[in-house]
């Protein structure tokens, strides 16, 4: 006799949802918040054009749930020429409206991650590969700003205070790790190993937690924090908010960004920087200190694509701008 015999006897726990909500089960089948939000808001998109024939950015789409499962129930009955022909016009239509490639290609992943689910579980006989996604600009400004202008960030958090030495170590991961927002956001005390000088960050789109090495310096903001932190139990957030309404809650990744902000708004001469503007900062630092050293940067930003650093190493030496003036200068 079988586990799933025995179970049955006394009936088995139903499913949370039904095998043909393919909604439901795209979104549950996902495992982080942020996905979840982008495929709802991507789908939605989709139906409200379904529906409407149009695509007009910035308008409040104002479709509920039960509408959103009825016109999927409805695509989804579609032969695969149609579907297919449905999606390319939603792509021309967002292309006319002006989307930009990286946005457009998220609401096609959508789309196309709620057709494969469907796929796989039997609910369409159709596939979405024959759409293909924009090709993004290669361009992208990876410049962030100077260390001196890091140094003057860092020195303006007050360490007397119980907010200056979170506000510190916030920032030393930041820039020493070129760690993300939502990598610092995510982190609890456990995480964090003083003895070793190591850190576990779940890194961009991983499942399973990565070790780093930390600096000294990154190392004593940390312990300086962790020592006025209270009731540090292990497996409690690294960083919390201390406002009176949420005090003691996990720092979100907007009250990070709020910090990085205010303290680069009181640098003279400088400009407002974001958290990965830190980052960008950092690895662009790494690869002047190396004198282009890709494979370096590459350990410290944790990009799996070696083209990524090197779009950062030709912004950082500007070679278009020295190519142009060796041509100008010879003739």
């Amino acid at each position: 006799m079988t586990l799933l015999t025995i179970a049955s006897q006394g009936g088995i726990t139903p499913l949370t949802h039904s095998i043909d909500d393919v909604y439901n089960g795209l979104i549950a089948s996902v495992h982080k918040k942020t996905t979840q939000r982008t495929y709802k808001q991507g789908i939605k998109h989709f139906c409200h054009y379904l529906l409407s024939g149009e695509v007009v950015k910035g308008i409040k789409l104002n479709l509920s749930e039960y509408q959103i499962k009825s016109v999927i129930s409805d695509y989804l009955k579609l032969d695969a020429k149609t579907a297919n022909a449905y999606l390319g016009s939603y792509r021309s239509a967002m292309i006319e409206a002006d989307y930009s490639p990286n946005s457009l290609n998220v609401k096609l992943a959508s789309v196309k991650a709620l057709v494969r689910y469907a796929f796989d579980f039997e609910q369409c006989n159709f596939l979405l590969d024959k759409v293909k996604s924009v090709t993004p600009e290669v361009y992208r400004d990876t410049k962030g700003t100077t260390p001196d202008n890091i140094s003057q960030m860092l020195s303006f958090p007050n360490l007397a205070t119980i907010k200056g030495k979170r506000d510190y170590a916030i920032l030393r991961l930041l820039w020493d790790c070129a760690l993300r927002r939502g990598e610092v956001n995510s982190l609890s005390i456990e995480d964090f190993n003083s003895q070793e000088g190591t850190l576990k960050i779940k890194g961009k789109g991983k499942l399973s937690k990565e070790v780093i090495y930390l600096a000294p310096k990154t190392v004593e903001a940390l312990n300086n924090w962790l020592s006025v932190r209270y009731q540090p139990l292990p497996q409690s957030p690294l960083f919390i908010s201390l406002d009176n309404a949420t005090n003691g809650h996990r720092l979100s990744t907007k009250s990070i960004y709020k910090i990085v902000k205010k303290y680069s708004s009181d640098v003279p001469n400088g400009k407002i920087l974001s958290p990965h503007q830190i980052r960008h900062s950092s690895i662009t630092a790494v690869l002047d200190a190396s004198n282009g050293n890709v494979r370096l940067a590459q350990k410290l930003s944790r990009h799996k694509n070696l083209d990524v650093l090197t779009r950062y190493d030709d912004n950082r030496v500007a070679l278009q701008r020295e190519a142009v003036n060796l041509l100008a200068d010879m003739v």
